[in-house]
């Protein structure tokens, strides 16, 4: 259920087992997703095909701001993400599902679920049965709420536009991402360079939705672009499971936005749809063959992602904490702390973990719990 990433990576994986499956999705595709479109390389390696027929750069500078001010750049010395726009990179992930032998029906909006004895998915003029059923259909999950999974799962905003800059700035963000801090009381604005638009947002906690339009307004104008035309604006949610939230039932499973398997820190999801995907089939595959319950998928993601997006969490609630507490402090600090950024950079490479990482700073974990009392 939904084409994204994490539902074609399962559909291709059970097809290629020989399983029968069918990928429902609302839109026709391709069609456009409001994201930043930021593929740390760690993604690719999840992979069994390549995606450079997708990739609209590679960057492997990382300038970093505080309101526009503040400026300084790390170098990773190889790239540590691609840019993609994500109407061509989902529709890539549906054409190798597609070509595994799952099939597809578009512009198919789910209006009823019943999962007794069997899942019946009930749509305008269609209706279809199944064994299982793979909930990948984004952070509002109407499915995975018909099937009763999802429930409490925290959640913040973002709001984005894809600017049609003039060539020379597009030509001066080539292999660079840019990355502003100062939004209270976390979040950032980002620019991240694709071949014809510069994809610039915002991404705040829930509470501060409001505001995400004026802010991404007032970043454009810094970055001198107010005139240049603006070819999408769109907003979109951001979920984060912190607990025990149900993710799996005996004939569903959440994968992806749906099960908010998102990092805090940078608020990147599709490497965890990838491998939610993956780890979805290996459990859909178990349970067709009697080897256990379709719950053993939650138990999975509590043991294979969970950790990491725990560890992300902390990093990225001592990074932005510090940053709230003494901003000018903490960004000359930030500036003048190699190991902060090629820790970083290893993580999106998939040299390293968030988890490993904070591991090496014994004191992370108290400086954290410190912070959480003092607010």
């Amino acid at each position: 259920m939904g084409a994204g990433p994490a539902g074609s990576t399962a559909a291709r994986e059970l097809a290629a087992a020989g399983a029968r499956v069918l990928v429902i999705d609302r839109a026709e595709f391709p069609r456009y997703k409001a994201c930043g479109g930021g593929i740390p390389l760690r993604t690719e390696r999840l992979l069994p095909f390549p995606i450079d027929s997708v990739v609209e750069d590679s960057v492997s500078l990382l300038q970093v701001t505080y309101r526009g001010g503040s400026r300084f750049v790390r170098d990773s010395g190889t790239p540590f993400a691609h840019m993609v726009m994500r109407d061509r990179f989902d529709a890539l992930l549906l054409e190798q599902a597609r070509k595994a032998g799952a099939e597809f029906r578009p512009g198919t909006r789910v209006t009823a679920l019943e999962t007794n004895g069997r899942v019946r998915v009930v749509a305008d003029g269609f209706e279809a049965e199944a064994e299982y059923l793979v909930c990948a259909d984004g952070a509002h999950s109407p499915v995975g709420k018909m099937a009763g999974l999802g429930d409490g799962i925290a959640e913040c905003a973002a709001w984005e536009v894809e600017v049609r800059a003039p060539a020379p700035r597009l030509r001066a963000y080539r292999s660079t991402a840019l990355i502003d801090l100062g939004y209270d009381p976390w979040g950032y604005a980002w620019l991240f360079p694709k071949a014809n638009v510069l994809s610039i947002g915002v991404v705040v906690p829930r509470d501060l939705g409001g505001t995400m339009k004026d802010s991404v307004r007032a970043f454009v104008e810094r970055l001198g672009l107010r005139d240049a035309p603006v070819d999408i604006a769109r907003g979109h949610k951001i979920r984060f499971r912190r607990g025990n939230e149900p993710i799996a039932n005996d004939r569903a499973v959440l994968v992806g936005d749906a099960a908010g398997l998102a990092d805090e820190f940078t608020e990147e999801g599709i490497f965890y749809a990838i491998e939610s995907g993956r780890i979805a089939a290996r459990n859909v595959l178990r349970a067709l063959s009697g080897e256990g319950s379709l719950v053993r998928y939650q138990r999975d993601i509590e043991r294979e992602v969970m950790p990491e997006l725990r560890a992300a969490r902390l990093v990225g609630f001592m990074f932005y904490g510090m940053l709230r507490r003494a901003p000018r402090p903490w960004m000359f600090a930030s500036r003048h702390a190699p190991f902060l950024w090629s820790a970083f950079f290893a993580v999106q490479r998939g040299e390293s973990t968030y988890a490993r990482e904070a591991a090496r700073v014994p004191v992370l974990p108290g400086l954290a719990a410190r912070m959480l009392r003092s607010r």
